[in-house]
């Protein structure tokens, strides 16, 4: 073998090895985290052209931003009320600075009346110090949740969201709030922080129904329709499944495959331990 080639080949054979066996070294690592809590990152903070993650957690009382992307000393915590404990600790982040502080907005979700019927409701808060920014919460209404985006491209970020009358829910209306706050300044990605489980669309429906609901984490998850007595009606979904948006179809039957009667039903999915409930209309 020609001995250029050779010093070649052996010189090759030093330098592949040390690039195929490179050393991961560990950055980071939490304390240990109860499995029906959340956690994670969010673009928490504007820093010039970028947003900085900050690491969070959610338990059963309260929500703690940290103050770093690797660290569990809180920065901020926001200490969750019955009501909005009652409906999960659904909070989430709208995705933009809504005060000039370059820190991200959150909105959470409340749970007011009866198990079977409840009346949902949403506050827009600054983290920073509890202060509600935005609130909807009528006794006479139930309320989805708020999204924050440019409706119109009028360079305007607004708010919408869905009214129902409550509790019959016999009819809805969008509802569309101005911010004014430009669109581009200071958003940042929107991110889950919890699950999510949405209102059916159809509803009132005939003859299918579909449920859309998110997670934050990959889970066992199961999906359950229930009568007004509270009887299982059918299970849509058992299983294990990964993040992000998911949706299901209910085609109006039971567990044995027949048609099921007009009516009042409500939709459950129970992700980790964790439960949320939503009511849905049958109409023929």
């Amino acid at each position: 073998m020609n001995k250029k080639y050779l010093t070649v080949v052996l010189a090759l054979a030093i330098y592949l090895p040390s690039i195929a066996f490179a050393q991961w070294t560990n950055k980071w690592s939490s304390s240990e985290i109860n499995s029906s809590y959340a956690s994670g990152w969010v673009a928490f903070q504007k820093s010039g052209g970028k947003w900085i993650n900050k690491f969070y957690t959610i338990d059963a009382s309260s929500i703690k931003i940290m103050d770093s992307q690797f660290s569990e000393t809180s920065l901020y915590v926001y200490n969750f009320t019955s009501a909005e404990q009652t409906a999960g600790n659904q909070i989430y982040s709208v995705g933009a600075d809504l005060t000039g502080d370059g820190i991200v907005e959150f909105y959470v979700l409340s749970y007011y009346g009866a198990s079977d019927n409840y009346r949902e409701s949403f506050k827009i808060i600054d983290i920073t110090n509890g202060n509600i920014i935005f609130e909807k919460n009528d006794p006479n209404y139930y309320y989805s949740y708020p999204v924050i985006w440019d409706i119109d491209n009028d360079g305007v970020l607004d708010c919408s969201f869905t009214r129902y009358d409550y509790p019959n829910f016999n009819s809805y209306s969008f509802q569309v709030y101005s911010t004014g706050i430009a669109t581009g300044v200071n958003q940042s990605p929107a991110k889950n922080l919890n699950f999510k489980l949405e209102q059916n669309f159809p509803n009132p429906f005939n003859p299918s129904t579909t449920i859309s609901y998110s997670l934050n984490k990959p889970g066992n998850v199961s999906i359950d329709v229930f009568d007004a007595s509270g009887k299982l009606v059918t299970r849509l979904f058992s299983g294990y499944q990964s993040v992000g948006n998911h949706r299901i179809v209910w085609n109006g039957r039971n567990s044995f495959g027949s048609k099921t009667a007009s009516g009042t039903y409500f939709y459950q999915i129970n992700f980790n331990g964790n439960k949320l409930t939503k009511k849905m209309t049958l109409l023929k």
